[in-house]
């Protein structure tokens, strides 16, 4: 049988299978602080890419400068981080203001002779000496702003340490699994009235989804995940921000309905199967290769080498196009997040 409308162009049909491979991925985010939502206004780009490979090569001069220069990029990354993010920013902040302020208050005095004087502010004879000390703090609080993107470069490097210290930590009387399960079934809900990533979410919604991705993320209970037996398996997507992806589960294939979106991965074998399934028989199927990252336990690398698209019983072997990286967010034996370097996001469900 033959289709009475043209095949689909080729760039769409890989474009569809970019994105059944595994979120494109950063842990995008916007509006409410600490967040993990992914949108493509705020998705993690090339410069915050570019930043995080100076932390892991540990090149902090070059890290430090392009801090300085794009400190919304560092602060942005911070808030991607969810709790672990505002547990590493208290810390630094904490650590800074307790050696900043003893040690201006002793530098003051060893330059003057004098020690400084804060109740001066409070009596009203003495107005020079009260504009003095106001001119004196006004500067040192200039001086210490100056140093922000070195605190926020800081949070960054602190970060991933705070992360693997709240993903092993266990909670008293099984709070931690009654909080991961809560923030679970209020994903799986929100997903489900979004139809998956296809209708977008009213405000409110959107607050409520990235309070709970980036709280979940915060309570992954699987040290390096992309490592881990539980990554291997038959995984559904549920929701994604993959606007390919969303347009296939919405329009179909060439008249075709949409009847779900599937991986199947062997982490041992070094194999990763993507499947968008239509009814009738229809499909895109993207085959590839994937294996850990030798550095990061969160991360890991797929390259395709097989693709081939179904409609009816017409069925054309298509060349296979495209490698990246997808890393680990959240996983346990039933749910994972993943974010890719695009920076979408998929949550996804175990199937059997």
């Amino acid at each position: 049988a033959k289709p009475t409308e043209p095949l689909p162009p080729m760039p769409a049909l890989t474009f569809f299978a970019v994105a059944a491979t595994a979120i494109r991925g950063g842990i995008g985010v916007r509006a409410p602080a600490l967040s993990l939502r992914a949108t493509p206004a705020v998705s993690m780009g090339e410069a915050d890419a570019s930043l995080m490979e100076l932390a892991r090569r540990r090149d902090f001069q070059s890290f430090v400068a392009q801090a300085r220069d794009e400190p919304s990029s560092v602060l942005q990354l911070v808030k991607d981080a969810g709790v672990a993010g505002a547990i590493s920013y208290t810390a630094v902040e904490l650590t800074f203001f307790a050696v900043a302020l003893p040690v201006g208050y002793v530098a003051w005095h060893a330059s003057t002779g004098e020690w400084l004087q804060p109740l001066l502010l409070l009596r009203g004879d003495d107005v020079e000496g009260k504009a003095r000390l106001l001119g004196l703090l006004l500067s040192y609080v200039v001086l210490l702003k100056t140093l922000f993107p070195v605190r926020l470069g800081s949070t960054l490097l602190l970060t991933p340490y705070t992360q693997r210290l709240l993903g092993g930590l266990t909670l008293p009387s099984g709070r931690g699994a009654a909080a991961r399960g809560s923030l679970k079934a209020e994903i799986r809900s929100l997903a489900a009235s979004s139809r998956g990533g296809v209708l977008p979410f009213d405000a409110a919604q959107q607050q409520r989804f990235d309070a709970a991705l980036a709280e979940l993320s915060a309570l992954n209970p699987t040290p390096e995940p992309a490592r881990s037996p539980l990554f291997s398996g038959t995984w559904e997507c549920v929701w994604t921000t993959e606007s390919e992806l969303n347009f296939a589960v919405d329009k179909g294939l060439l008249g075709l309905p949409w009847r779900r979106t599937y991986q199947t991965i062997d982490v041992p074998r070094g194999t990763l199967t993507n499947v968008i399934e239509f009814e009738e028989g229809g499909f895109l199927r993207v085959g590839s290769t994937i294996s850990p990252d030798a550095e990061r336990g969160e991360r890991f690398s797929f390259s395709f080498d097989s693709c081939a698209v179904r409609w009816r019983s017409l069925e054309l072997p298509l060349p296979p196009v495209g490698r990246g990286w997808g890393e680990l967010l959240y996983l346990d034996d039933e749910l994972r997040v993943q974010r890719d370097v695009r920076g979408d996001l998929l949550v996804a469900t175990r199937v059997g």
